[in-house]
């Protein structure tokens, strides 16, 4: 599963804007993010009166394509998260998750530590744009960068990935940590059910040959 933290909060607690923040200098980081905002209120779908609706009404996943983009809509009553990542955001290598308290994630509690539900599970940071310095990890507001850092490093570069190295042309090429990663965890995929292979170290030498026009 890609690294996903909850942005957790009450109302008009500042969520939304914390997202934004961190997904902008997560993308400063070389890092792709996707957004999903957890919400209990209904008719955030398309209205079942029109094509698209009868198709969703019959359960099928439906992508509307627009001159100004695109927008992915399911009617999956219980939808699994993996599934809505692997989905529709194939691409992106972390995931903030707006709201979301009673699912059981990691999460930064939006506002005064005191105000946090008891029992809320999974914090590991706090981030309060008045400052109450009660409990850390935290962070206010002007903090949003080393927040940002705070989390990808505890949540996707602090993961256990394959170490791999990318030559061309005997030039080894750097690659980020989280593409580092995921070629590594690709290939031993691959490669798992190969003899003799287990705990050994695995080189792989792929020549493209140019071929002229005939």
């Amino acid at each position: 599963m890609k690294p996903v933290v909850a942005i957790s909060g009450f109302k008009d607690s500042g969520k939304t804007t914390l997202c934004l923040a961190l997904a902008s200098r997560m993308k400063n980081m070389g890092i792709q993010v996707g957004f999903i905002k957890r919400t209990h209120e209904a008719g955030i779908l398309g209205s079942l009166e029109n094509d698209t609706g009868l198709l969703l009404g019959e359960n099928f996943p439906t992508v509307l394509w627009g001159p100004d983009g695109l927008r992915a809509e399911s009617r999956e009553e219980s939808p699994d998260l993996d599934w809505m990542i692997e989905r529709f955001m194939p691409g992106v290598d972390f995931v903030l998750l707006e709201g979301g308290k009673g699912l059981p994630l990691p999460r930064v509690w939006v506002g005064p530590p005191g105000d946090c539900p008891e029992g809320l599970g999974g914090i590991m940071a706090w981030y309060d744009r008045n400052g109450d310095m009660a409990k850390p990890p935290f962070f206010t507001s002007g903090q949003e960068d080393q927040l940002a850092r705070f989390l990808v490093e505890r949540l996707l570069h602090g993961r256990t990935f394959p170490s791999i190295s990318l030559h061309v042309d005997g030039r080894k090429v750097f690659l980020k940590p989280y593409l580092e990663g995921f070629l590594g965890e690709a290939i031993l995929g691959m490669v798992r059910s190969l003899k003799d292979t287990d705990g050994k170290e695995i080189s792989i030498r792929i020549r493209r040959e140019n071929r002229g026009s005939e």
